[in-house]
């Protein structure tokens, strides 16, 4: 199940926004608000900060548990996110994040690997030295 499916790789580029909790308190209390709007309301966390996926680079969901910090085994240097495999490309058939070339009909899973039980595997680098260990985090 770690074996990818023979695929294309169509990269786009997206900006994407820290999870929400690593926000400074008044930004998030302000989106919090934000986010209890109608239910076809876009949210800030499922739907316009943190892209699901395959991705290089970006902000890791931390949607299992609280954030924590991952730092550098070697010199204690706050690590940064550099790649993240996902069980699914996408969430669900009005996922925002779904690319527009493919049907409602269309399969999250076109890659085929399981991370767990359908998490993501987040791999950090140490920003000092690319001699120092990487750490992961499955989310």
């Amino acid at each position: 199940m770690y074996l990818p499916i023979p695929c294309t790789v169509q990269p786009e580029q997206v900006r994407e926004y820290p999870y929400a909790a690593l926000l400074p308190d008044g930004l998030r209390e302000r989106l919090t608000a934000w986010d209890g709007g109608a239910a076809e309301h876009p949210r800030y966390q499922a739907d316009l900060s943190l892209a699901p996926g395959w991705k290089v680079g970006g902000h890791a969901n931390w949607s299992l548990t609280d954030p924590y910090p991952v730092d550098c085994e070697a010199c204690g240097a706050a690590m940064t996110l550099t790649f993240t495999a996902a069980s699914s490309d996408w969430h669900g058939p009005h996922c925002t994040w779904r690319p527009s070339e493919e049907p409602p009909t269309a399969s999250p899973d076109t890659v085929g690997v399981q991370i767990g039980r359908g998490y993501a595997l987040h791999v950090f680098r140490c920003p000092e030295s690319y001699e120092h260990p990487a750490a992961t985090a499955m989310q």
